[in-house]
Order: structure tokens, then C-alpha cells, then sequence
């Protein structure tokens, strides 16, 4: 089981390095063709389709990963939860379009800027096709792991071919899109080649509504973390300029490419095994908690140093000379790869396996909606550094909130054990 999991962790770690590495070699391209203004409003696009992709994805990639954990040998049952996810995030995706084609009129942001957004919304129907719930499940993570690579090396590619003046930005977001398409037809193909006798059933309404709801707290807590992870980039594009978005999108970028390469790969792979373990086994599931937590603490109080040392070093490395005026914001947000880790595993290594959902719901709706508060407060008062500050406070205050709640079921459960 261990050698399973760390040879998930690794093929997880170069699927992130295709999602995040291979765009670092594009970045330092797009962003000196394009300028600080034209990369505000990519990162402006990008974010606004992170919500709604929040609805067609909806949490079944905790839910429905956790209900293929535990029964990952049952084909029958698999094939059901495969094929009730595949056309509830099907029917999603049509409410979804509804309601972006409707906020293109109805938001003025939004029409202003509908060419960029009509480009990037296409990497909606990308996720709605992606099985990543199923191989994460089954822990069969290799194949989509090398796909993924290799079709992201080709978008970066084609961003280098496309992309030759600033007012070509918008190529950057059709990219994307298509290469998000592309990775989810292929590893849908690959699911029913080497998973053995996996079946799309007919749709089932039941089933569709039944997984649906079952996924609601999930949904709401995932739509709630991007409320507070990307909604101060929502608030910037609002309430600040283009450039101004541009400059702090670019130091944000930085600590979200830190947190994915970092985590996305240790939730993929560890979430199923203690997933299982705690089924199995408690008393291990708790050592092999501790163990993990101690080595990401290690691995990002080393990472959050290295960054507030050298900020102007991977700024200009990364972005050039005309973003360096987002350094000292940089280096106010650099605590935040330690705060992750404690969030990360009081919440996701912790309550989701707990099944306490209401809990993990409490926790990040209270959070988004405070983010939300203190965004407006801060940045119309001390505009990019008051957003710099939002997001170190966010994260601290998920960390304290996520710990008490865990500490607390582990109390509970324990004394009903006892």
C-alpha cells in the first residue's frame, strides 16, 4: 500500500509539473509579449471560469473518489458512480452556460470584457468531461499523468507559435481551453481501455440527483475555497486597473503554482490511501497523518523562506522587469505555503475522510464570506498591499478554524470508540 502511494505521489507530482512547470516556460514569454495590463485580463478570464467549472466539477472529485476508495474492486459499483457523475457534470455544464451567456449581459464587467471570457469559457466543458474522480478512486493515476504532460507541452507550444503581439492575448485562453478538452476526451477514452470492464450506463435521473445531492456540502465548500482563494483577483479587476490586476496576478501566480505543485499531488494520491487506511486501520491512519504532515511543514517552511528572501529573483525570472512593483506584496503572501499545509490536512486529510461534511462546509463558507468583507475593506483602503495582506489573514484564520473542528471530531469519535 505505502509503495503504491508514493508512486502515485509521483506520477501526481509530473501531471502538477505539466499543469504548472510547463506553463512557467510559456509565462516568461506571455507575459513580456503581452504586458502587465493584457496579463491582468487573462488572469481575470481564468479566474472567472474557476467558478464556474466549480459547478460542473461540484466536489465529485472528493465524493465520488471517496465512494470508489472504498470499494475500488466492485466494477459494478464503479461503472455506477462513473456514469452517474459523467451525466450529472453533463447537466451542470448546460446550467452553467445559461447562466455565463446570461452574466455577459447582465454584468457590466463582464461585457466589457466578453471576448477574453467567450475564449476561455470553452475550458468549462473540458472539466465537465474529466475523469480524474475515477483514476484518483481506483488510484490508477500513470496514464493520465504522462497525457496530461504531454498534451500541456504542446499548448505551450502553440503559445509560442500563436502568440506573437499583446493584442493577441486572447490566445492564450482559447489555449488553455482547448488543451483542458483535449486531456479529458483522451483520459476518457484511456478509462475505458484500462479500467476492465468499466460500462457508461444509460442516464439515471435518480442517480443524477442522488449524486448531486450527495455532493452539495462539497460543492458549496470547493465554490466557497474560491470565493476566498481567487476572489481577491475578482475584486482587483473591479475596484483597481488592468495593470494594477497584472502586477499582483503575477506575485498570486507564484504562490498558487507553489500550493498545486505541492498539494494537488499529495491530496490525489494520499486522500485515497488514508481514505482506505482509516476504514481499515485508525490507529495507522493517525500515525501515517502525523508522519506526512510533519514532512509538508518541513518541505513548505523551507519553500515560504527561500520565497520572501529572493521575491525580485523569481519576479524577474519569471515575469520581467515591469512586474518587480508586485515584490514586497510577494513577499507579505510568502507564509501562506505554511499555513496551506496546516489547512490542507485538518480539512482534506482530515474532516472530508471524517466524513464531516457539515463541518468542512461550516469552516469555508465562514471563511469565504469573511474574505469577502475584508477584500473590500482592505483594498479599497490600501489597494495591492491590503490584498496581500487579505490573503495571508484568510489563509491563518483557515488554518485556526480547520484545527479546532478536527481536533474536535477526533475528541468525538474517540470517546464514541471508547
Amino acid at each position: 500500500m505505502k509503495k503504491s502511494l508514493f508512486k502515485n505521489i509521483g506520477f501526481l507530482t509530473f501531471s502538477q509539473a505539466a499543469n504548472y512547470i510547463v506553463p512557467l516556460i510559456t509565462i516568461p514569454y506571455i507575459t513580456r509579449v503581452v504586458g502587465p495590463e493584457n496579463y491582468g485580463l487573462i488572469e481575470f478570464a481564468t479566474v472567472a471560469m474557476l467558478y464556474f467549472s466549480a459547478v460542473v466539477i461540484y466536489g465529485f472529485n472528493t465524493t465520488a473518489t471517496r465512494k470508489i476508495a472504498e470499494t475500488p474492486d466492485n466494477i459494478e459499483k464503479v461503472s455506477f458512480i462513473f456514469s452517474s457523475v459523467f451525466f450529472a457534470r453533463l447537466l451542470l455544464f448546460v446550467l452553467t452556460s445559461v447562466l455565463f451567456f446570461a452574466s455577459l449581459f447582465l454584468i457590466p464587467k463582464f461585457s466589457e470584457q466578453s471576448i477574453p471570457l467567450l475564449f476561455a469559457f470553452p475550458i468549462v466543458l473540458g472539466w465537465a468531461l474529466y475523469p480524474d474522480f475515477l483514476f484518483q478512486g481506483l488510484q490508477k493515476l500513470e496514464v493520465i499523468a504522462i497525457a496530461n504532460f504531454c498534451l500541456k507541452l504542446m499548448a505551450a507550444v502553440m503559445v509560442f507559435v500563436l502568440l506573437k503581439s499583446p493584442e493577441d492575448f486572447y490566445f492564450v485562453l482559447g489555449i488553455n481551453a482547448a488543451a483542458q478538452i483535449i486531456v479529458s476526451l483522451v483520459t476518457l477514452m484511456l478509462a475505458f481501455k484500462l479500467v476492465k470492464n468499466l460500462k457508461l450506463l444509460p442516464p439515471n435521473m435518480k442517480a443524477i440527483k442522488t449524486s448531486i445531492k450527495g455532493g452539495t456540502y462539497v460543492f458549496l465548500s470547493h465554490f466557497f475555497t474560491r470565493i476566498s482563494t481567487f476572489g481577491t483577483i475578482i475584486f482587483l479587476g473591479f475596484m483597481l486597473s488592468d495593470e494594477d490586476l497584472g502586477l499582483f496576478a503575477a506575485g498570486w501566480k507564484l504562490i498558487m503554482v507553489a500550493q498545486s505543485f505541492l498539494f494537488l499531488p499529495l491530496f490525489g494520491a494520499l486522500f485515497p490511501y488514508l481514505t482506505n487506511l482509516y476504514k481499515t486501520d485508525q490507529p495507522q491512519y493517525h500515525i501515517q497523518f502525523k508522519r506526512a504532515l510533519y514532512v509538508m511543514l518541513v518541505v513548505t517552511l523551507f519553500s515560504a523562506l527561500v520565497l520572501f528572501s529572493a521575491p525580485a529573483f523569481f519576479i524577474q525570472l519569471v515575469f520581467g522587469e515591469s512586474y518587480l512593483a508586485v515584490v514586497p506584496y510577494l513577499r507579505i503572501m510568502s507564509g501562506i505555503l505554511v499555513f496551506t499545509t496546516l489547512s490542507h490536512f485538518a480539512l482534506h486529510q482530515g474532516l472530508i475522510i471524517l466524513k464531516k461534511d457539515r463541518q468542512y462546509l461550516t469552516i469555508i463558507v465562514l471563511v469565504g464570506l469573511i474574505s469577502l468583507a475584508l477584500n473590500y475593506v482592505f483594498i479599497s483602503q490600501a489597494q495591492l498591499a491590503g490584498a496581500a495582506w487579505v490573503k495571508l489573514l484568510m489563509e491563518v484564520l483557515l488554518a485556526l478554524f480547520s484545527w479546532v473542528y478536527y481536533k474536535r471530531a477526533i475528541k468525538k469519535q474517540a470517546a464514541l470508540a471508547a
